[in-house]
């Protein structure tokens, strides 16, 4: 395959079949439980905490990590600079909008965060570190994930300014995924995280 666009093509239907591996989803069917109908309603690694408990949340953030990073290096290989970016943008679209699940999936944070990372790992490891700090204070996970979201395109400019334009589209993409927490968040209503709870108080969030 030797055409750039059809290797394009290509990363993106890779790194969209590996952003349809939801653990979350998966995990939750093992243990007889649809995430998607408990606590917040999201296929994610937060709802996954509150429902399931930390082990499980830990398992989806590693996994979804591993799957992110594994498709934008296989987009650097294949096709450089724009096929990291592709792929970044692929996979984070099969994580939020799995065609095996019904189009419902996650938010993207931990998936952005691995493919963030085999982007560029400083930037990568500056967001998380803000986000680790943002939820130290505020015990919310959404606002330590709109937090870094924020904070990555100023990050990839000072690491890796080729990517500032595609970055500020990521986070702009994070931001409007987590609408349904900044109308919350503006309210005052927001939860804070919760282990094994099946915290039932959020609103049911729907991803269209």
């Amino acid at each position: 395959m030797s055409s750039p666009a059809l290797k394009l093509i290509l990363i993106g239907l890779i790194a969209y079949a590996l952003g349809n591996i939801n653990p979350s989803i998966i995990i939750g069917k093992i243990k007889g439980i649809d995430i998607r109908k408990e606590g917040s309603g999201n296929a994610g690694m937060t709802n996954t905490i509150r429902v399931m408990g930390m082990g499980a949340g830990i398992t989806v953030f590693i996994v979804d990590v591993l799957k992110a990073f594994i498709a934008v290096k296989i987009g650097i290989s294949l096709g450089g600079k724009y096929g990291a970016m592709v792929a970044f943008a692929c996979v984070i679209l099969g994580h939020c909008f799995p065609a095996a699940f019904g189009f419902k999936g996650g938010k993207g944070v931990a998936s952005a965060f691995g493919a963030a990372l085999a982007l560029n790992w400083a930037s990568a490891l500056a967001a998380i570190l803000i986000a680790g700090i943002l939820f130290g204070i505020t015990r919310r996970m959404s606002v330590a994930s709109l937090g870094a979201a924020l904070a990555y395109p100023l990050l990839i400019w000072h690491f890796a300014p080729d990517y500032l334009y595609f970055a500020i589209a990521a986070a702009a993409f994070l931001m409007v995924m987590h609408m349904a927490n900044i109308k919350r968040i503006a309210k005052g209503e927001e939860e804070k995280l919760t282990i094994g709870g099946n915290n039932k108080t959020e609103d049911k969030e729907q991803t269209k």
